[in-house]
Formats: C-alpha cells, sequence, structure tokens
C-alpha cells in the first residue's frame, strides 16, 4: 500500500477547533439515533429548488436533508451512502415520497458511475453534508468515547483498503506522525506515533480504547485536561486516512460540478477547517470558469440553532451555481 499518498504537506496545515468530542455522542441506539440535520433552511435557500430539479444528497446519513429537499419542493432526490446501514434507514424514512426518493449504496467519490448506472446523466442541485454521525457508526471505532475495534470505515470495507488497526500496527513512526500532523493537525503526533511504535511492540492494537491510552501516556497533563479531548485530533486523522476524505471530496465534488445542468447549485456543509479548505479551493477553480460563488464567506449556524443543536456550532455552509452561458 502507498501510505504517502494519504500525507498532505505540514506547510499547508494551519490550527483549527474542531467539536469536541462529546458534541455529537448521542448515547443512543443507531435506529433512534436522535440525529439533528444542520443548517437545513441555509441549504435549501442556497439550492433554490424548482419544481422536477434532479437533486443529489451524497451523503445521506439517516435521511434528514433528503426528507427536507423532498418536502419543501416537487423533486426528485438520489440519495447515497457508503453505509448500508444508512442506506436501510433512510429508506425506511423516505419511502412515504415513493418515487421520488431514490436511495442508494454508494461512495459519493463513485457518484459519476453510480448514476450512470441507474442512468441519470445530469442533475439540477447537489448537497454534500461532510458531517458524521457518531451513533451511525456504532462498532466501527469511529469514536474515542466508546470501547470498540479500531476499524473507523464508513462502510465494511474502506474505501483506502485498509482498517485504524492496520494503520496502527504497519505503519512506521514518521509516516504515522506525518498522519496525524497532516490530517488531525495534532501538535504532539511525533510523540504520540513513538508511544505506538513502543506499545505495538508488546501488542496489537486493537481498540478504542487501547489507542486512548496510548494518547494519553504521550501528551503532557495539561493538554489531557483541555477542553477539546486530548484523543480527538488523532481519532480524525485516522479516520480521514482510513476512508481517504479528502480524495473523496475532491472526485465527488468535481464529478457533481461537471454532472451539474447550467442554472443548477451545489452547497457543502463542512465541520473543520482541512475540508472547508478543501472545499474552498475547488469552488474557486470553478468560479473561475462559469462557476459563481453564493456567498463570499461561508455561512455559519445561527445562535438559536447552536443552542437547540450544539453539533451545528463548527458547520460551515459554502455553495456555488453554474449559471447557463449566453448562447
Amino acid at each position: 500500500m502507498n501510505t504517502r499518498t494519504f500525507i498532505p504537506t505540514r506547510a499547508q496545515q494551519r490550527p483549527f477547533q474542531e467539536e469536541d468530542g462529546t458534541a455529537r455522542e448521542q448515547g443512543l441506539g443507531f435506529e433512534n439515533a436522535g440525529h439533528t440535520s444542520v443548517m437545513v433552511r441555509e441549504c435549501m435557500d442556497a439550492l433554490a429548488l424548482k419544481k422536477g430539479d434532479v437533486v443529489l444528497d451524497a451523503t445521506a446519513g439517516l435521511g434528514g436533508h433528503s426528507e427536507a429537499l423532498l418536502s419543501v419542493a416537487d423533486v426528485t432526490v438520489i440519495s447515497l451512502d457508503a453505509d448500508l446501514r444508512a442506506v436501510a434507514a433512510s429508506k425506511a424514512r423516505l419511502s412515504k415520497f415513493g418515487e421520488r426518493s431514490v436511495v442508494l449504496n454508494a461512495n459519493f467519490a463513485d457518484l459519476a458511475s453510480t448514476l450512470a448506472s441507474h442512468g441519470i446523466t445530469t442533475i439540477d442541485k447537489a448537497l454534500f453534508d461532510l458531517g458524521w454521525n457518531r451513533t451511525q457508526l456504532v462498532g466501527r471505532g469511529v469514536s474515542f468515547l466508546r470501547d470498540e475495534p479500531l476499524h473507523m470505515g464508513y462502510s465494511e470495507l474502506p474505501r483506502s483498503g485498509f482498517t485504524a488497526a492496520q494503520v496502527l500496527n504497519e505503519w512506521s513512526e514518521e509516516v504515522l506522525a506525518d498522519v496525524f500532523f497532516g490530517y488531525g493537525e495534532e501538535r504532539y503526533a511525533r510523540r504520540i506515533a513513538k508511544k505506538i511504535i513502543e506499545a505495538r511492540k508488546e501488542k496489537p492494537i486493537d481498540t478504542t480504547a487501547q489507542l486512548v491510552e496510548i494518547i494519553s501516556a504521550a501528551v503532557p497533563a495539561v493538554y489531557r485536561k483541555g477542553s477539546l479531548h486530548f484523543a480527538t485530533r488523532t481519532f480524525q486523522a485516522l479516520r480521514i486516512a482510513v476512508n481517504d476524505e479528502l480524495g473523496a471530496i475532491d472526485s465527488g465534488v468535481r464529478a457533481a460540478w461537471k454532472l451539474l445542468n447550467c442554472e443548477g447549485a451545489i452547497a457543502i456543509i463542512s465541520f473543520h477547517s482541512i475540508e472547508d479548505r478543501r472545499v474552498k479551493h475547488l469552488f474557486a477553480k470553478f468560479a473561475k470558469g462559469e462557476g459563481r460563488l453564493v456567498y463570499k464567506k461561508p455561512l455559519t449556524p445561527s445562535e438559536v440553532e447552536i443552542s437547540q443543536n450544539p453539533s451545528a456550532r463548527s458547520a460551515k455552509l459554502r455553495a456555488i451555481t453554474k449559471p447557463c452561458l449566453d448562447a
């Protein structure tokens, strides 16, 4: 495997504050997750749905945004998710809309081929919610608040081809440190990588509890007492690497733009600065051509929404339209 593929340049990184580890931890079962979709009204405004639109919800999750899209206008929504459990939940939730709802099991990085295989060659609007719901991924080791096997994939077979446990037990100290810094902007990346190498010499690192203990031993006491859980950045970095999240964003958003009809729009919600910078960069490229940015700066949730749904507090919404070129 080519681990270097997943490591961004250190010089390109800047500090960020991701939502803390408990913000999205509902503590409920998957079927009753209680997850609240973020910035729904703002997404509807940005997309400006019209009757008959074919809309792509590239990240269906539990179907919240898809339901909103189907409820506000007479449109057809194609919802994608890499997780079969999410697909089942979305199908059940959206069944009341009949043929106007189509839910497919696919990673949005493969949206072009997935849609083509179902006879869809163009779309009018697209929505990407790059956040994730810990309750949706129970049992896969994504949350450091539960003791689970270190899988971290959004699907049974992670897009990268390897699990978090394989990363921790097989990759070199140097590469691990680069991953933790590049994808998590973890200031103690080298110390954590060194501790991982020491720990795996004793026994394989297979569970989230083991990893949390290793991180705890690697970082200073003051870091363990901070407002942001000390394992947040390391877990984020592993999740991004295992799911090739940045590569998926590039592939998926570029494909959606190519499929987008004129007068179409794409709206994207991100939750940390690494994602947001990637989206900003892509939109800037589109805007040099026929694209027009809907907002000069990303929208953020209202204080009312944040008070009702703390998970929303780090969300940023960017949107772009594709005007029709003059004949």
